[in-house]
């Protein structure tokens, strides 16, 4: 059967058009590489005592808690690594819920790498960041950065609020954000010599970026002996000689 030039035509440009639909909808359904999320978190350390606990059950070093578990504390202080690769130390009497992001229930969270932190009213977007999240009896949030930045969602805001490091700012219990707010070199210092830094044996992933950025921002910082830092060791004084006795 013979077949006119445009007709020809026309049907080549029709294959194409369903090949290219065809590759969009494979493009569409295939499932696409995603960021790693926490799924769980193990314990790392725990000082100060033994009360530390996922969900009722008194926990100990290497401890798993699953997805949306609980982690919490009395009178002690523990770490964590998360199963993306961050980790997080928390403060005596700080309670956190294992998830997507890792929500501050009450208490103190020092969070180092990807760990999205939040509260019910409020998210915090991080890539690789140190910083600090307090939440109060009275549900006042505060967010402080050492080191990197971050973004923060409050349910009354329709922007993300940007701090950046050496910086800080408080949430209240309905999700507004205040002001962001400059860290004191007195209020960093407070910090790493306080039960998120004191004791603890571990590294934290970002600890010599840390370093150079209070450097950079605190010239005169008094930065504590802590696993990370590069600081020099100090010279043991030699003690005086007693110099020749004079002639009485």
């Amino acid at each position: 059967m013979m077949q006119f030039p445009w007709f020809r035509q026309k049907r080549r440009n029709l294959i194409l058009l369903f090949s290219g639909l065809w590759t969009v909808l494979l493009l569409g359904f295939w499932p696409h590489p995603t960021s790693a999320q926490i799924t769980q978190a193990v314990i790392q350390e725990i000082i100060d005592g033994d009360r530390v606990f996922i969900e009722e059950t008194l926990a100990s070093v290497d401890a798993i808690a699953q997805f949306q578990e609980k982690v919490s504390t009395e009178a002690a202080r523990t770490s964590l690594a998360f199963s993306n690769g961050a980790v997080g130390r928390l403060g005596p009497n700080s309670q956190v819920l294992i998830g997507q992001c890792i929500e501050v229930q009450q208490g103190l969270l020092l969070a180092s790498g990807p760990a999205n932190g939040c509260t019910a009213n409020f998210e915090i977007g991080v890539q690789g960041t140190i910083y600090v999240m307090e939440v109060g009896e009275n549900g006042i949030a505060q967010v402080k950065v050492l080191e990197g930045e971050l973004a923060v969602t409050g349910d009354s805001e329709s922007d993300p609020v940007t701090v950046s490091q050496g910086n800080r700012l408080e949430i209240n219990p309905q999700g507004r954000i205040g002001p962001v707010r400059r860290l004191s070199q007195a209020d960093v210092e407070a910090i790493l010599t306080g039960v998120l830094f004191d004791g603890f044996q571990g590294e934290l992933p970002g600890m010599a970026e840390l370093q150079q950025v209070l450097r950079n921002l605190y010239p005169d910082i008094n930065l504590p002996r802590l696993p990370g830092f590069n600081l020099p060791i100090p010279r043991p004084s030699r003690p005086s000689l007693p110099g020749p006795g004079l002639p009485f």
